[in-house]
């Protein structure tokens, strides 16, 4: 056992020696120097250093000739001003020098500044500031706006059509039942009027398509949306071919073909075209009872321009005697005059000047005229005047 633990020693110190081969001389000798000559030596080297700075400094930094000139800075000497614009000049010593006064200028000013006063301990619970209060009166008042909310909820605008809500999607605002909404083509969405005349200037706001170029471009982004059979597109469609739309020939059979195709799919607007179209004979054989059946469909639909056409096509049909349900149409068109079609508000009028449908009352056809005139469109208002003006002159 003494012997193992000789051998092992005896590597230990071999390792040790060749380590301290390994370690420069000067190293050897600093680790073996006592601490206070070490100190003593460290101080000279020091005072050497400075000795060499303070040398540095009475020469020119340029040509090494003896300074005469120092830098504000106090960093460096010139023999004169050409060595002194060398410097500052071609070798950016003006910036530097501006520099280190201007950190020496800030680090006596903190210097100098006087100490902040130490912050006041409080103990226990901080001031009261009001806040709690604030949020306890903002959060009563919005429950209270909650709760009459729900005591008086605001009626949801009964939508203009199924398919396209009660709103335009971008501004919001209700749709108008007697302007059609208008199509943007690159992703078959409605929007109202005024919209439609911003965003076909811009990109799209719903799928950021460039507008169009040309009504070619127009028709073949419309064609692509007809081919994957969305029904917007292909009721689009057919009107463009009767009414001659991205430079396409009149064609009213083949309008009434692909309105019937948008009908199958259940396109609201489509239906009014169809019925339209039915009604005025125009690509298709004449047939009252059809269109009547489509305005019939699109009114249970709740179609605002259904249930307008509907209600004055069955007061014709009272007018010529062919049926007397006068409670059904009376009920349609103040369906739609409360949802504010202007054509059925001066139906309306005109049934009570005349007596049909409801018991003849001019004091009333009166006041409804007036109340058209007043919320109707400009081509109704001009309509409602004269009939006012009509009025006022049979008047004894």
């Amino acid at each position: 056992m003494a012997s193992v633990v000789a051998k092992l020693w005896q590597k230990a110190f071999l390792l040790a020696s060749q380590v301290l081969a390994n370690v420069p001389a000067s190293a050897q000798s600093i680790a073996s120097m006592d601490p206070a000559l070490l100190a003593k030596k460290l101080e000279y080297e020091a005072r050497k250093a400075r000795a060499k700075e303070a040398r540095a400094r009475l020469v020119c930094t340029i040509c090494g000739k003896k300074a005469k000139l120092p830098c504000p800075c106090g960093t460096t000497q010139y023999c004169s001003t050409e060595c002194q614009r060398i410097d500052w000049r071609d070798r950016g010593h003006r910036k530097a020098c501006k520099t280190i006064r201007n950190e020496r200028a800030a680090e006596a000013a903190r210097a100098e500044a006087p100490a902040p006063p130490p912050r006041a301990v409080v103990y226990g619970p901080a001031p009261r500031s009001g806040a709690d209060e604030v949020r306890a009166r903002i959060a009563a008042e919005h429950e209270a706006a909650r709760a009459r909310r729900e005591a008086n909820p605001e009626p949801e605008p009964e939508p203009w059509s199924v398919r396209c809500g009660s709103r335009c999607p971008i501004c919001l605002e209700d749709w108008d039942v007697n302007v059609a909404p208008d199509l943007l083509i690159c992703c078959c969405r409605h929007v109202c009027k005024s919209c439609f005349v911003k965003a076909v200037r811009m990109p799209c706001p719903f799928c950021r398509t460039q507008p169009a170029k040309s009504d070619a471009e127009s028709l073949v982004r419309l064609r692509r949306h007809v081919e994957n059979e969305v029904p917007e597109a292909i009721a689009a469609l057919g009107v463009a071919y009767r009414d001659r739309f991205y430079g396409l020939a009149k064609n009213l059979r083949k309008s009434a073909k692909i309105l019937k195709r948008a009908v199958e799919l259940g396109n609201v607007s489509a239906t009014i075209h169809l019925a339209m179209m039915y009604y005025e004979g125009e690509g298709v054989k004449q047939d009252l009872d059809k269109a009547i059946q489509l305005f019939r469909s699109g009114s249970d639909r709740g179609y605002v321009p259904a249930q307008a056409m509907l209600g004055m096509i069955m007061v014709g049909e009272i007018e010529a005697g062919i049926h007397e349900d006068r409670e059904g149409t009376l009920r349609m068109l103040n369906s739609a005059a409360d949802r504010g079609h202007s054509g059925c508000k001066y139906q309306l009028a005109y049934c009570y000047e005349h007596g049909i449908v409801v018991e003849a009352d001019l004091d009333e056809a009166k006041r409804r005229y007036a109340r058209a005139a007043a919320e109707s469109s400009p081509s109704w208002r001009e309509k409602c005047k004269a009939a006012l003006a009509r009025l006022a002159q049979s008047d004894p």
